[in-house]
């Protein structure tokens, strides 16, 4: 389905890897150098461990943050600390347009890819403040709001 949250990344990843969906036990025994977790994705306390043990050691946790995961400050699969709630177009931390991407800074692995002309961004869960989120930003919006955050976590990373 066209709404479905991992429509849209399985169609970019399919011409360069292989998608295998699971449980997160069948995952992490395929030894996968990525794993992709919607935010709709319920993940125990258990598979929460065993996903961060098996970052720390080299894997790749892609994270996608949405409403579930903002009002679940006990999930620290991500890179950065989330604030609860976002903001939307219209709503209480008020857009009076769509926000569109800044250039990508020189230390983004998106770095030199150019910047489509039609993406807008709506609705965003917002990261908490600290003082290294800055090095922690890999896509910005134009108000300087962090879009796209990762942080090392042993010999892996989680964005």
């Amino acid at each position: 389905s066209l709404l479905s949250e991992l429509y849209y990344v399985e169609r970019a990843l399919r011409p360069f890897s292989q998608i295998r969906r699971g449980s997160v036990a069948t995952l992490l025994a395929d030894k996968l150098a990525v794993i992709v977790i919607p935010d709709s994705a319920p993940l125990t306390t258990t598979e929460r461990g065993q996903l961060a043990a098996w970052a720390k050691k080299g894997g790749l946790i892609l994270r996608f943050a949405g409403p579930r995961l903002a009002q679940n400050p006990d999930d620290r699969l991500t890179p950065v600390a989330l604030r609860r709630g976002g903001r939307t177009l219209g709503g209480a931390m008020l857009w009076t347009e769509p926000a569109r991407l800044t250039p990508f800074g020189d230390a983004s692995p998106f770095h030199g890819l150019a910047l489509p002309k039609d993406v807008t961004i709506s609705k965003q869960v917002l990261a908490e403040p600290t003082p290294d989120l800055g090095e922690k930003t890999w896509a910005r919006l134009s108000d300087g709001t962090p879009l796209v955050t990762a942080a090392a976590r042993g010999d892996g990373a989680r964005t």
